[in-house]
């Protein structure tokens, strides 16, 4: 009996080996490769030998199935997540690069518009320069002509003095002018003067303006001024009343210069009185001074040039 099991599993085997049919595949050798691919890839696992220890104390830890699954879902879900992430990187980079086109866009506007505006500038500027250049013509012309007109007008008064300090209530006609003549010892008659008056002025006594037939007459007249310091209103006029007497005062006489002249003659006078100038005086009009007693007289033709004494 014993015998008889003994041929049935023999003979068992020997259909088997005949057949050649091969065997289940064993799942352990199946997932050998997987778990060696993984291990390559992960990285030194316990298979792998430690430095230093012999190689019968380590033991081989081959990855369940369950445990290569929820590897490839945890792979599977990093995977996932990576393009999620990289159709979100997308998206902002789509709309990175439309907000660069716009900028790009708004940037090409406002360098467009910055080379317009410099071009208005540039040729406003260029205007300007023009427009300057004008106006220094036009301020050179003007001042031509005032200089021309303080020189015509002067012209006109080249015959012409102003005697200061007579009272108005002495005046009547021509007469103060050949008293004053008179007394300073220069002949002058009645048909010398061309027409006397008196002059418009808001304070004081007003001057009396002469103007005479010839220059000659008026030069010779207007260099005696010097004997001036020896006549007084009173000597001129000894039936002038009291009034008359009081409103006096020390008797000068100038040349009739223009409003421009007198400013430099009332400039240099303030001079004068500082002490920075010696004397001023005109002869035909032109303005003179001196600054020391041996210096020699400066002719003054501007505001400015006292400035640069």
């Amino acid at each position: 009996m014993g015998n008889n099991k003994k041929n049935k599993r023999g003979a068992r085997g020997s259909c088997e080996e005949e057949t050649g049919t091969p065997k289940r595949p064993n799942m352990a050798a199946t997932a050998e490769p997987i778990s060696s691919e993984l291990a390559s890839l992960a990285g030194p696992t316990l298979m792998e030998e430690i430095p230093g220890q012999k190689e019968s104390s380590i033991a081989p830890v081959e990855p369940s199935l369950i445990e290569l699954r929820e590897m490839l879902v945890d792979i599977k879900i990093d995977i996932c997540s990576i393009l999620r992430e990289n159709e979100a990187m997308k998206n902002n980079m789509d709309e990175l690069k439309a907000t660069i086109r716009g900028q790009n866009v708004e940037i090409a506007n406002l360098r467009a518009s910055l080379n317009k505006a410099i071009k208005q500038f540039d040729d406003a500027e260029q205007e300007l320069a023009e427009t300057r250049k004008i106006v220094d013509q036009q301020e050179e012309e003007i001042a031509e002509l005032y200089d021309l007109q303080d020189h015509l007008e002067q012209y006109t008064r080249k015959n012409s003095l102003e005697i200061h300090g007579i009272p108005e209530q002495a005046y009547e006609s021509t007469e103060v002018v050949l008293k004053l003549a008179n007394a300073l010892e220069v002949p002058v008659c009645q048909q010398d003067i061309e027409i006397s008056h008196k002059l418009s002025r808001r304070k004081g006594v007003k001057p009396i303006i002469v103007k005479f037939v010839n220059h000659k007459t008026k030069t010779n007249l207007y260099k005696a001024r010097t004997k001036l310091k020896n006549v007084s209103f009173s000597s001129l006029f000894p039936a002038s009343t009291a009034a008359a007497r009081v409103a006096s005062g020390k008797i000068y006489l100038f040349e009739s210069l223009t409003s421009y002249r007198k400013k430099i003659v009332n400039k240099a006078n303030e001079m004068q009185n500082d002490g920075s100038i010696l004397s001023v005086w005109t002869m035909d009009g032109k303005i003179f001074i001196k600054t020391s007693p041996e210096g020699r007289p400066i002719k003054i033709n501007e505001l400015d040039d006292l400035d640069y004494l």
